[in-house]
């Protein structure tokens, strides 16, 4: 592993000799005590997987998600604790009815080709959400559902008119991804597609350059209406596998990294050169079934799969303190809507009510094989490989434990771009997925991922009362109301046995010492911040 490591250190430095340069604001250790002069402004991410495109409609992954927060604003941001406060919009008020969100932007700020930031550009864009066929309907429907009509009412006033009062707009609309702003000229010159490849917006950075597969390359933007970082570049490496993360920030390739396994963290914390920090985050990770697919249609399949996983087992021995086993698939811990233990319906790892559900459902083992109609019980499983902590080997456990049962497991590990096209699609039998956000407000995990038509329902499943809780959960502002609506949310979800909860991941980053400015919370990541100091600094 030693010598793994010092072979991989080598091409990291070659990397850093070639990315050096640029101006400064900081002061080197030169290892003696003493400073050794200027400390060139460029910091580099390492990034779980490469990104895969900048449409604000059509970003469905945290990776692409976490670049684009840089380049492009929204009207609402978060603190540190994932509270609301002022974007693009400086203030907001809602009419005594809750049906009227009055927005007053920022004046005199200008998206990175130039153009003007204003109220028509807020409407182009959320009416672009709301109704161009055209373009990619990934929040259609769940901003429809909500926003009944957006307003110019000056030019620097928007007011989003709702089409009932929704305790969790500002979580649901304002703060996802479809709610970043890019460019309308922007949009207009280059055409979807190629707007995709480019993004421009009013954020810190402006976008440079992707080279897909290698990195993507940030620039500060020194025009910016906000306080300016201090950097010149910030770059954002795809590195997938843990191991060489490490590598990259032991040997100063990178400044950052998220992608640690539990003997990392544990042998980091000893690192004088490396700051290694936890917290619980608002990322869930889940079996995803799809109900529409023989033989899943069947609920006693589906509860039968639950019953013969062994998931608190999986998660505590590859994942240690890195994980929080759930009874919950899709509600995190850290969620004030979180059930209590016990509180909610469970399954027990439990094979022998596995195999009696199924036999209910009319497979018998046949040669150590389950078999019906003469047809085998084979499916496919399919996993991502390094985009969740310990995906791909969960996955082979998960396959391991049904194939014991006498199921025909094909476990199918793809690279991340043609993965979210596949799931997106609903073209999976089992598939391994994670819904991670930025705040713990319920709404954003539970709507998008069972509601019928949700975003997220990547299996399509519909169950109309539970719609109905939900719709009814976001009516009210009353929180004694709202939790037990979405306890009763949870427990069907967990009936109705779709999803297979796997665990609730912690956020977990190790930084160069000599990285300063950076906040590690559950909430997000912001690096403009960011700026590199001596080690006694």
């Amino acid at each position: 592993m030693l010598l793994k490591r010092l072979g991989a250190g080598v091409l990291a430095l070659v990397f850093v000799a070639g990315c050096s340069g640029g101006g400064s604001s900081g002061t080197a250790d030169n290892g003696g005590g003493g400073k050794s002069g200027p400390v060139a402004q460029d910091v580099v991410i390492a990034n779980v997987t490469d990104i895969v495109q900048f449409d604000p409609l059509d970003i469905q992954d945290a990776p692409s998600s976490l670049v684009a927060g840089q380049v492009m604003e929204q009207l609402v941001d978060r603190d540190k604790d994932g509270k609301a406060k002022p974007g693009l919009a400086e203030r907001w008020t809602t009419s005594p009815d809750g049906l009227t969100w009055t927005f007053e932007l920022r004046k005199n700020v200008k998206f990175h080709d130039g153009s003007d930031f204003n109220a028509d550009v807020v409407k182009w864009h959320y009416d672009r959400v709301l109704y161009d066929k055209a373009a990619p309907a990934r929040f259609r429907k769940q901003w429809s559902d909500i926003i009944k009509e957006v307003k110019v009412v000056d030019p620097y006033k928007v007011d989003i008119l709702l089409k009932a009062p929704n305790a969790a707009f500002l979580d649901l609309v304002v703060t996802t991804n479809g709610g970043f702003i890019w460019s309308k000229a922007s949009f207009e010159k280059l055409g979807a597609k190629q707007a995709a490849l480019q993004p421009v917006g009013t954020g810190p950075f402006k976008f440079k350059e992707w080279v897909p597969g290698q990195k993507v390359i940030l620039e500060a933007n020194k025009d910016y209406w906000g306080e300016k970082s201090k950097l010149n570049t910030l770059v954002f490496r795809p590195i997938p596998e843990s191991n060489t993360q490490v590598i990259e920030l032991e040997t100063g390739g990178a400044h950052l990294i998220t992608k640690l396994g539990q003997e990392d963290v544990t042998r980091l914390k000893q690192n004088k050169e490396v700051k290694v920090e936890t917290v619980p985050a608002y990322r869930v990770r889940f079996l995803e079934i799809n109900a529409s697919r023989p033989p899943f249609t069947d609920l006693k399949v589906r509860q039968a799969i639950n019953y013969a996983l062994d998931t608190k087992a999986m998660v505590t021995s590859l994942l240690g303190d890195l994980a929080t086993p759930s009874e919950s698939a899709l509600m995190p811990v850290a969620s004030w809507a979180h059930p209590q233990a016990g509180a909610t319906t469970a399954y027990k790892p439990d094979p022998n009510r596995a195999r009696a559900l199924l036999a209910e459902a009319g497979w018998q083992l046949e040669g150590g094989k389950l078999m019906k109609d003469g047809k085998p019980f084979k499916f496919t499983l399919y996993s991502p490989n390094g985009r969740y902590f310990m995906d791909k080997e969960i996955a082979e456990v998960v396959k391991n434990q049904l194939t014991q049962l006498g199921m025909q497991v094909d476990l199918k590990v793809m690279e991340w771009a043609p993965y979210t096209d596949l799931t997106a699609k609903g073209d999976f039998d089992i598939c391994f997925l994670g819904w991670n956000q930025s705040t713990n407000e319920p709404s954003i995990f539970l709507d998008p991922l069972v509601k019928t038509g949700g975003r997220g329902n990547y299996a399509k499943f519909s169950d109309k009362e539970l719609d109905g809780w939900l719709d009814a959960a976001v009516a009210t502002t009353d929180q004694a109301k709202r939790l037990e609506l979405y306890g009763k949310a949870v427990n069907r979800v967990a009936e109705n046995a779709w999803y297979v909860p796997l665990y609730n991941e912690s956020k977990v980053a190790a930084t160069r010492v000599e990285l300063k400015g950076y906040t590690h919370t559950a909430a997000g990541d912001s690096y403009d911040t960011l700026y590199l100091g001596g080690k006694d600094q």
